[in-house]
């Protein structure tokens, strides 16, 4: 055996010398480079070794209670997400005329027909301006209305009272057109109010009344006060003094609360009122959750009062919150008919 040989071979090393005898013995059977991280029982697995040994990984079934369950909140969240757009964008400018039919003991032949268009709760300045209530003289002016009754707030600042409410206003066709105050009128500056609607051509029925003539058949219109006016309070007798008692009578009162403490000596037909906006936000079995009045019951429409029928109007305008949610916001037409 040659010397080189003999330096290769296993007998001429000690054992321990030069490197370890796991490695030696590597190099010798399988001359491949080496990691000598790992001993050879402990290298890690081939790759399909390992893939064949990990768990599976499963997504979680989509149940049917559980596919349901999610429905339901994306249902619910479109829902949700359609009220708030209807109740702030949609709703609270979708003026609409509502249509009506009264049946007015004494009515004479000449009034049998005729058309009475009601605005009330305008309430230009924060959350309406002066472009809603073109829109709302315009749709009365389509309505070709006999008799236009104006029932209050008309402003809820005393920066909308200005020549551009008068402009507005003057721009209703029909003959006969008169108006009362409403509480916000007050707060904001009544005497301007009132200036302005003079202005417009719009007379104030401030506890008095005119009798509008049709066809040779008398009418009368009348209006009180607003019940949280002091000066001067409501005053339903003044208003029709000196009115015939045969002659079919209608009082505008801004605040429904007045028909429960109107005289009950006093004649009166029909009481248009508004005031309340039906409550602005509705919900559904529970009604409306804020109703600015004593009485409940005057929320909005036809309503018995303890003297006469009441017709409240949900107005045109917002208060408060720039909401109307299930309440829309109307322009009553109301048709007279012989009783």
């Amino acid at each position: 055996m040659s010397k080189s040989k003999d330096l290769l071979s296993p007998t001429t090393i000690p054992y321990g010398a030069l490197c370890p005898v796991p490695i030696y013995y590597g190099i010798m059977t399988n001359p491949q480079p080496h990691n000598d991280a790992f001993l050879p029982s402990e290298m890690p697995p081939l790759p399909d070794e390992q893939a064949e040994s990990s768990p599976k990984r499963t997504g979680k079934k989509i149940t049917r209670r559980r596919f349901l369950k999610y429905s339901a909140l994306a249902a619910g969240a479109a829902a949700a997400t359609a009220g708030v757009i209807d109740a702030t964008v949609i709703e609270p400018h979708g003026f609409r005329v509502t249509h009506h039919t009264f049946r007015l003991p004494g009515l004479g032949d000449g009034w049998d027909g005729a058309k009475i268009a009601q605005i009330t709760d305008v309430h230009v300045g924060r959350w309406s301006d002066f472009d809603d209530a073109r829109r709302v003289v315009e749709m009365t002016n389509d309505l070709n209305p006999d008799v236009v009754a104006l029932t209050g707030d008309y402003v809820s600042r005393a920066s909308a009272i200005t020549s551009a409410l008068v402009e507005v206003f003057r721009d209703l066709r029909a003959k006969e057109k008169y108006a009362v105050l409403g509480n916000h009128d007050y707060w904001a500056d009544a005497p301007r109010v009132a200036a302005a609607l003079e202005s417009a051509g719009i007379p104030l029925l401030t506890n008095k009344h005119v009798l509008l003539r049709r066809g040779g058949d008398l009418l009368c219109l009348a209006g009180v006060n607003d019940v949280w006016s002091i000066n001067p309070p409501p005053d339903a007798t003044a208003a029709l003094a000196g009115a015939p008692e045969n002659v079919p009578r209608i009082v505008m009162s801004h605040n429904p609360d007045y028909a429960e403490v109107a005289p009950r000596d006093v004649k009166i037909d029909l009481m248009l009122a508004g005031h309340t906006h039906g409550g602005q936000v509705r919900l559904p079995l529970l009604g409306p959750l804020i109703l600015p009045i004593q009485h409940r019951k005057y929320a909005e429409g036809w309503v018995q009062g303890p003297t006469c029928p009441v017709f409240i109007s949900r107005g045109l305008g917002m208060v408060t919150v720039p909401i109307r949610f299930n309440c829309p916001p109307e322009l009553p037409l109301i048709t007279l008919r012989k009783a």
